[in-house]
This record gives C-alpha cells, sequence and structure tokens, in this order.
C-alpha cells in the first residue's frame, strides 16, 4: 500500500502542468508603502500600507493628537498627489491644516451634514463612490472620530470586509480614523494614540516659574500591524503637535 507522501508525490506529479506548485505554500507579498510624514512613525514601519486600510484609533480625549496626525498624513501626500477626506462630522479645520502645511489645493473636502447615524451612512455612500474611481487619489481618509463609539462598533464586520476587498485593487492607502478599535482583521495597520504629555517652554531670564507657556504636546503612538503587511509590531512611538500661537 502506498504511503501518503507517495501519494501526495503522485498528485503533485499529475497537477503540475495544470495547476504548478498546487501544494506549495506562498508566503503573502509586502505591500508598497507611503511615508506618513511622522519620522518616528516612518523609521518604524516605513509608512502606511498602500493597497489597504489604516485604522488610527484615536478616542475624544485625544482629538488634539489625531488631528495633527491627520494634517501630516495629508500634508505629506498632498505634496504630490490629490488626495480625498470624508469628514463625517464636519470637524475638519483648513486654517490649521494650511498652517500645518497641507496644500489645500489638492485635497477634495467632502463635509457631512447630518449626525449620529446619518453621518455614518453619508460617509460610507461617499466612500464607496470615491472608491469606485480612485486611481486619481494618493490618499483616501475617511474621519468617523466625532461619531459615538457605540454607533461605529455597530457597523457589521461584512462592511469593512468590502472596504477591505476594493482597497486591495488599488495602489493607494485608505485610511479611516475611528474613536475605537473596531476593523480587527481587515485593516493591514493599525495606529492607537495611547498617551499624551505636555512639553513646556523653557524659562526666561527673570520671569516667574508659573510663566511658563505649553509648548507642544508629545502623543505615544502604539502601532500594531496585520496580515500582508510585512513590518513587525513595535512598541509605542511618540511625535509632537507643535503650538501653533505667538
Amino acid at each position: 500500500m502506498a504511503s501518503t507522501s507517495q501519494i501526495r508525490a503522485q498528485v503533485e506529479a499529475r497537477l503540475a502542468d495544470r495547476i504548478p506548485s498546487a501544494f506549495a505554500q506562498r508566503s503573502p507579498v509586502e505591500m508598497l508603502t507611503m511615508p506618513t510624514g511622522v519620522s518616528t512613525v516612518d523609521a518604524a514601519i516605513g509608512g502606511i500600507p498602500c493597497g489597504g486600510i489604516t485604522e488610527i484609533v484615536g478616542p475624544p480625549w485625544y482629538s488634539v493628537g489625531r488631528k495633527s496626525l491627520q494634517a501630516q498624513l495629508l500634508a505629506h501626500a498632498a505634496r504630490e498627489r490629490f488626495c480625498a477626506l470624508i469628514d463625517a462630522n464636519d470637524s475638519f479645520d483648513p486654517r490649521s491644516a494650511k498652517t500645518a502645511g497641507v496644500n489645500l489645493e489638492r485635497v477634495l473636502w467632502i463635509r457631512g451634514g447630518g449626525h449620529g447615524v446619518k453621518a455614518l451612512e453619508q460617509a460610507f455612500k461617499a466612500s464607496d463612490l470615491l472608491l469606485q474611481g480612485s486611481a486619481g487619489f494618493g490618499l483616501i481618509m475617511v474621519d468617523l472620530a466625532g461619531i459615538s463609539e457605540r454607533l461605529v462598533r455597530k457597523v457589521p464586520l461584512t462592511t469593512w470586509f468590502r472596504f477591505r476587498s476594493v482597497a486591495e485593487k488599488f495602489d493607494s492607502p485608505l485610511v479611516f480614523i475611528t474613536p475605537c478599535p473596531v476593523l480587527g482583521t481587515c485593516s493591514s495597520l493599525t495606529l492607537t494614540l495611547s498617551a499624551a504629555e505636555v512639553r513646556w517652554s523653557l524659562p526666561t531670564p527673570g520671569s516667574p516659574a508659573h510663566a511658563r507657556l505649553p509648548a507642544g504636546l508629545d502623543f505615544h503612538l502604539e502601532v500594531a500591524t496585520r496580515r500582508a503587511f510585512k513590518k513587525p509590531s513595535q512598541p509605542i512611538r511618540t511625535f509632537s503637535a507643535q503650538r501653533r500661537w505667538a
């Protein structure tokens, strides 16, 4: 009686012409990445994956860090290509973004006009329309952070799988900004804001100690990777939001 190895060799030999390497294990193809413009993140993982979904998790109390990271991504991507921002709760501030270096002439800003479930539905419909013809965009970003965590958690997993399958057909990154982690294995990369520390200005000669002003915020970013994005998970990294007043 033939052994299992002999049977396998016979099957492979018969299928060699029709299905080459039918039983060979294939390693996942490594995704291309787009730099984020955040030096610590780019040094750790090289950037966000193209042809996949990046989830940026920013709870409400980290809104400054979330907006700062959003602006840095847009600023870097809009240098050479057009970008699209789907703003579910109309929270994008063009003045702050321009100060951060975003070329607004290269950003398509889709402003949401609803609240709650309506805002979520409008954001998903706009995302579908853009993804159907997204060849001209270097980055598509969907900001759902202003929607309540309760509603975002109710989005069916099938919806995220559908976005993942569509994103895999394009060579540009798709970014979802959420108030809590919801995409699970549908995301190729997850960036989570986990802490923030105030950085104070240095005292000037003769000034009282209480005259010091906040010079910026240092945010801790936890980097987790999944699926075909082969860069390993990284410990917490840091990026900064600088003070913009005089």
